[in-house]
């Protein structure tokens, strides 16, 4: 299984500052939960039609690697509940399947030598991080923009820059304010009959609209 949105994903936001910023941000997981879904989606695991999510290929879905086994189990389940969009991408919030799925993409990454494993200490907590090379994320970054600029956009390009806008994070991606212009219209224009790409972007601001109700909820607990 080539989970290729949430490996690129992953590479482009996972930093160590002074804080991590995927590992222990619940906005920045949530997201990589919803790359996940986008890759099954892609490779006919579920799809989605009508504002509904379902599974395509239950011999796929039974496949899948084990760190997606909660995944797995949370969609068998909910879609069964209610199929609507709107229920069934709640699961982007859940922290155990996000830490499940983090651990299994970033093994692989580790052992294709993209990311380096380290310790960081949190709260006296300490994580286990998967921190991308230097050389393995500019090369995601100059990838993507290579295959705007010469209308080679691959499924996993367009879902990677969908959920990028969805976060406004493309600035931080691409600096340079004239080429980032450049890239939008280009890719504007070679999706804006896509129908794939259209419903990607469903997808995206469905699931935004739960993590910005999640982080309300949240607040509001902690407040």
């Amino acid at each position: 299984m080539a989970l290729t949105t949430a490996k690129n994903y992953l590479l482009l936001t996972e930093r160590i500052g002074k804080k991590p910023m995927l590992r222990t941000r619940f906005t920045t997981q949530a997201y990589l939960v919803l790359a996940t879904l986008l890759d099954l989606r892609d490779q006919d695991v579920l799809t989605v039609t009508a504002g509904e999510m379902k599974i395509a290929d239950q011999t796929k879905l039974a496949a899948l690697p084990q760190y997606l086994g909660e995944l797995k189990s949370r969609l068998q389940n909910d879609l069964q509940q209610d199929a609507q969009l709107k229920s069934v991408l709640k699961v982007v919030t859940s922290w155990n399947i996000v830490n499940e799925i983090y651990d299994g993409i970033g093994g692989e990454l580790e052992r294709d030598g993209r990311v380096e494993k380290v310790v960081f200490q949190n709260n006296l907590k300490p994580h286990i991080i998967y921190e991308p090379i230097a050389v393995s994320r500019a090369h995601v970054a100059d990838t993507l923009a290579q295959d705007i600029d010469s209308h080679q956009l691959t499924v996993a390009d367009v879902n990677l820059w969908l959920l990028l806008r969805q976060q406004k994070a493309l600035p931080y991606l691409f600096s340079d304010e004239a080429r980032l212009a450049k890239l939008t219209a280009e890719f504007d224009r070679q999706t804006v009959t896509d129908t794939d790409a259209a419903t990607t972007q469903v997808l995206t601001e469905t699931a935004g609209e739960i993590i910005q109700m999640k982080k309300f909820e949240m607040d509001g607990w902690l407040s």
